[in-house]
């Protein structure tokens, strides 16, 4: 298991997200942990605000599908 570069932010589910996009993904993809959805580029954890936002590849269905 790796363990985070930031446990106390990777390890919360209950931050806010950016916006209603970011929120339907994080609902579709509800079984992975923030820091999975970070590392592949699906969400942004904004650790400054602590809110999750699009990542870069927040419309790549490639990198959703790799999740299931």
């Amino acid at each position: 298991m790796r363990k985070s570069k930031t446990p106390a932010i990777a390890a919360r589910s209950d931050l806010p997200s950016a916006n209603e996009d970011v929120a339907k993904l994080r609902l579709e993809l509800h079984h992975h942990s923030l820091e999975e959805l970070e590392e592949t580029g699906l969400v942004r954890l904004d650790r400054q605000e602590q809110t999750v936002k699009e990542g870069p590849k927040f419309n790549d269905k490639k990198a959703r599908i790799s999740l299931y």
